[in-house]
């Protein structure tokens, strides 16, 4: 066994020369790396020490653990080989490749180790390397997580063999993922900024949330209509493109012997690719890879039209806002939201999810989406459409409260204003502007496209019921100034009675808009009434104190 360590190390201490980086400071800098991983803590300005990471990241393991057992079930279930060998080895590089993107990126586009290693005798290609090994050390933990369960499923379905191939390409699968993620990475390096690259993993992170639910939604509604029905899968020559079936046509032909051209050129680039590849990013991408890092720390200049003033917000501030305290709260709210990429994760998806769960109302009939529409003047489902924009404006205003930069929260304490309804009062109109009424303005275009000028009504009711049921969550829960708390100390005692009671109140309210469908002169009757109401709600919103403040 010694023998056999010894010889391992010597070919992994030969293969690190052979790419031009140095085995000894690669040790060096992963073994420093994992023990800051391990020993850090995070601890909140309350002095209460949070979960332990590592709990986290079992959870994880555990999640993927579960997913394996779909997959090793689909193993044994369905009978066509290649097809469930292309769909596990397609979760597994998407899932890599989303797990890269989403929690791992900051590693690799970090600077701040080129500011303390590369100064020393270390050259960029060992710091590159020791990167992809830190974060390859814990991507094989969580593939080992949603491996094990489809490897047993393998082994006794199809013997050792199989499961020896199987395990191969499983590591051929995560190369893959990790070539095309720095593939793209250098891409987008090569043609944009670094704060381009942020946005646009940003904005990926926010697709693929989105993507997910709508897979989720919409996928078993319209199955039948795609074919996931059939369970035959054939190869085709563009299947090259396809990574997923390099690996599955790999794994039939070990399995049934089969040696033609296809499947010899899909072994090909199964085998050769991520080995090749990840050969050719750290000899000669990497050296641009860091230059370009290198130049991102000095190059953090504004652009200058982000320095324009944007007048027409400044102009419906102080046509919506009474004083210049609820101006200023509006303001910050409004351009905070939509720069901050942490809080566009949390809320941008739910955007998203609204066109899902309106599409998923389309599909839930068995005709066409045209024979619907057709019919669609003769039922109330459209009801629904109206509420869809409220569960933004709810997350929203949960989530405003949260920031990383909760420190800057002091200027609430020392700016000369007496109550802070006026800062909450801003807040809400600066979230209902922002999220709610684009949307709120797309469905009623649509509404009106299909139920004609006769639903104008339903869109002043539906509005106001709305705001109502807006105001009236936002005075049942806490109430928090915006971005004064630290995401480390959300407290979710004493809350859950307040969504109960808010869920009944916004039932009730949707409901009665439904009821009042079939009455249609009742909404005119009530559209004042709804009014007074709103106006009256936002003004003791207004008047909140610092008693009833949350800090």
């Amino acid at each position: 066994m010694a023998g056999l360590l010894d010889t391992l190390t010597t070919s992994l201490f030969n293969l690190f020369r052979f790419i031009d980086a140095d085995p000894v400071q690669l040790q060096a800098i992963v073994s420093l790396k994992l023990k800051t991983d391990n020993r850090r803590q995070h601890v909140s300005y309350r002095n209460k020490i949070q979960k332990d990471p590592k709990l986290s990241f079992l959870i994880t393991i555990f999640v993927y653990g579960l997913m394996g057992i779909f997959f090793g079930l689909l193993i044994i279930g369905i009978k066509s080989f290649i097809l469930v060998m292309v769909t596990f080895f397609s979760y597994l590089i998407i899932m890599i490749g989303m797990t890269l993107i989403t929690d791992f990126s900051s590693i690799l586009l970090d600077t701040s180790d080129n500011t303390i290693i590369l100064p020393r005798p270390v050259s960029g290609r060992t710091l590159y390397i020791a990167r992809l090994i830190h974060i390859m050390l814990y991507l094989s933990q969580l593939t080992i997580g949603l491996s094990i369960v489809p490897s047993l499923a393998v082994y006794f379905s199809y013997g050792a063999g199989a499961l020896f191939s199987f395990l191969v390409l499983i590591v051929c699968g995560v190369l893959i993922a990790l070539l095309l993620t720095n593939a793209a990475y250098l891409l987008i390096l090569r043609f944009s900024s670094e704060e381009n690259l942020r946005s646009i993993i940003n904005y990926f992170q926010i697709a693929m949330a989105v993507l997910l639910m709508a897979g989720y939604q919409i996928l078993p509604r319209a199955g039948s209509a795609i074919g996931f029905d059939s369970t035959e899968f054939h190869i085709s020559w563009w299947y090259l493109l396809v990574p997923p079936v390099w690996l599955a046509a790999t794994m039939e032909s070990v399995y049934y012997g089969i040696v033609d051209a296809k499947h010899i050129a899909m072994a090909f680039c199964a085998i050769v690719v991520p080995s090749a590849g990840t050969y050719v990013v750290s000899k000669y991408l990497t050296p641009l890879f860091n230059k370009k890092l290198g130049a991102l720390v000095v190059d953090r200049e504004i652009k200058t039209k982000k320095l324009v003033s944007k007048s027409w917000l400044k102009n419906i501030s102080r046509l919506i806002n009474r004083s210049v305290v609820e101006r200023a709260s509006f303001e910050l709210v409004y351009r905070i939201v939509g720069r901050d990429r942490k809080i566009k994760l949390k809320i941008y998806p739910t955007i998203g999810y609204m066109f899902v769960f309106g599409l998923a109302w389309f599909l839930n009939d068995k005709s066409a989406v045209a024979s619907v529409l057709e019919h669609s003047t003769d039922t109330r489902y459209h009801v629904v459409l109206f509420y869809l924009p409220f569960f933004i404006v709810q997350v929203a205003c949960h989530e405003i409260a949260y920031s990383d930069d909760f420190k800057a929260s002091w200027i609430y304490f020392s700016a000369p204003f007496k109550t802070p309804g006026e800062v909450l009062s801003g807040m809400i109109k600066a979230v209902m502007l922002r999220f709610f009424v684009p949307a709120y303005a797309v469905i009623s275009i649509f509404l009106l496209a299909v139920w004609g000028i006769n639903s104008i009504d339903e869109i002043v009711f539906g509005l106001l019921n709305n705001y109502l049921m807006t105001m009236t969550l936002m005075s049942i829960q806490k109430h928090y100034l915006p971005f004064s708390m630290s995401p480390n100390v959300r407290n979710q005692s004493g809350e859950f009675m307040r969504t109960i009671l808010a869920s009944i109140i916004i039932g009730i309210m949707g409901f009665g808009h439904y009821l009042l469908t079939t009455w249609p002169i009742f909404m005119d009757v009530l559209i004042p009434v709804q009014l007074t109401v709103a106006i009256y709600l936002h003004q003791a919103y207004r008047k909140i104190t610092w008693d009833d403040v949350t800090l």
